[in-house]
């Protein structure tokens, strides 16, 4: 009798573990929703043994973690192409500090750029999805020495609810080295140093909001990602390999630049075109997502509240520019400024993502838009330089130097270039505005199908010293003034 009794606990112990390790195995799949600027996203993620699939922007965006192959790939559809990143030497980049010490004047041109990790368990837990997810406050602190190459000085807080789960993957370190390394490309280099403060345990993330602050305080950024769904499916696995028909390049941006141009050559830019190349990175996937976004449907709203104005905010053109300033980067600055100065309890504010005006007024309609603004931005340089393209410059760097690039991690998956664009604000690209440079911007508020504008008017700011917002002014009296059209008429 006790020997069957011992066969029985034994075939049971044997059924048990097979049933862990069919669970640990199945494929997985998880539904997200992603919220910023009044408008959502939904994403979805899957995941297959060592690889994992998050497709970003309702599939403006796809990141193919390969952890086996020691590797990410970014896909962007609209261009039908890819390009391959691998992962860098987590060890190597931990010794990073140390070799930077040894390396020569000429090679270490720069400054040091610290990022301050800290993590901090608040002890609530509650369930979610089957799991027991732990709250945790994750803030990155960032903040550049006076000679780096780029000046930083901001802060990102992530208030998120996080599970221990089984298909997570484990590939985070090489992930974040990776991003580092990318950064250490090109003529001036910054050395980056990471401080971590506390040792609360993250995990796979159910629930975050993020949020990005400015040297003053301001908040110029925020997002929630949360999960949805979560479940079992199979997976094929072609899912976790780019499509056949899609081309590999070095460089997003330079992969734009040659399709405008209407060039077969996709694959240029990179090592030994004279460019600096970006790969898979915020910079690059900046001005990729900025080129794609108008090929996509426009993204829902909800019914407009009672009482409340709605706003729909046009996409933001641009005028002249001086040399080396990005379109893109100005655009996106001046829209998300503007979105963020634009918050009333009177007005809602929805973004309009078609280009052309018959089109931008009928998307109007469709969203039950009160006032369309419209906005055009100029810029004349003025002691040199001009202030296009900062961002990756900026933010890139102290995600991944932090370590941010977290399997499943909305902040991870900015690093990898999703959202990107609504992350620029006045700060980001004032980075690097020069003396005297100016700004015009005009803005127009007028109802769907009427005649004439509610309000029109051309403001101007011009930078007294380097370094200086010449964004926030101008669009702030724009604000004010469209604010004061729209809600008095």
């Amino acid at each position: 009798m006790r020997q069957i009794l011992r066969a029985g606990c034994l075939a049971l112990l044997l059924l048990c573990a097979a049933a862990a390790a069919a669970e640990a195995r199945a494929d997985v799949k998880i539904k997200s929703r992603q919220t910023m600027q009044g408008q959502s996203y939904e994403n979805a993620t899957y995941i297959k043994g060592k690889r994992q699939r998050t497709e970003s922007m309702g599939g403006q965006s796809v990141t193919i973690q390969q952890c086996d192959l020691r590797r990410d790939i970014q896909i962007m559809p609209a261009m039908r192409a890819y390009t391959v990143n691998p992962y860098g030497d987590a060890s190597a980049a931990a010794n990073a500090p140390a070799a930077a010490a040894l390396q020569t004047v000429e090679q270490t041109k720069g400054g040091l750029v610290t990022s301050t990790v800290t993590t901090r368990d608040t002890g609530e837990r509650k369930a979610m999805f089957g799991y027991t997810a732990r709250r945790i406050i994750t803030t990155i602190e960032t903040k550049s020495a006076p000679d780096a190459c780029t000046p930083i000085d901001n802060r990102m807080e992530t208030d998120g609810w996080y599970i221990d789960a089984a298909f997570a993957l484990d590939c985070d370190l090489e992930r974040a080295a990776g991003y580092q390394n990318r950064q250490q490309a090109g003529g001036c280099r910054d050395r980056y140093q990471m401080k971590t403060v506390g040792s609360a345990r993250r995990g796979y993330p159910v629930y975050e909001k993020i949020r990005m602050f400015e040297k003053d305080g301001r908040e110029s950024f925020s997002m929630v990602n949360e999960v949805v769904e979560l479940s079992q499916a199979t997976l094929d696995a072609s899912l976790f390999e780019p499509p056949a028909d899609y081309r590999e390049v070095k460089d997003f941006s330079a992969a734009a630049v040659m399709a405008s141009a209407g060039s077969d050559d996709m694959n240029t830019g990179g090592a030994g075109s004279g460019q600096p190349s970006s790969n898979s990175g915020i910079g690059a996937s900046v001005k990729s997502l900025a080129g794609s976004q108008s090929q996509h449907a426009p993204a829902e709203v909800g019914a407009k509240k009672p009482g409340v104005v709605r706003l729909g905010l046009a996409a933001v053109k641009t005028g002249a520019v001086g040399e080396g300033l990005s379109a893109a980067d100005l655009a996106a600055a001046v829209r998300n400024t503007l979105a963020e100065y634009l918050k009333s309890p009177a007005v809602e504010l929805v973004q309009l993502e078609a280009k052309l005006p018959s089109q931008v007024e009928a998307e109007a309609r469709q969203k039950e838009c009160d006032f369309v603004v419209y906005a055009t931005v100029s810029h004349k340089k003025g002691g040199g330089g001009g202030f296009g393209g900062m961002f990756g410059k900026v933010v890139a760097p102290a995600i991944g130097q932090a370590g941010y690039g977290h399997t499943g991690s909305t902040a991870g998956n900015i690093a990898a270039s999703t959202a990107t664009t609504a992350v620029i604000s006045a700060g980001t690209v004032s980075a690097n505005v020069k003396q005297k440079d100016e700004l015009t911007l005009e803005v127009k508020v007028q109802a769907p199908g009427a005649d004439a504008p509610a309000a029109a008017k051309q403001f101007k700011s011009k930078a007294k010293s380097a370094g200086e917002d010449i964004i926030s002014p101008a669009v702030e009296q724009a604000a004010e003034l469209i604010l004061t059209a729209s809600v008095r008429s």
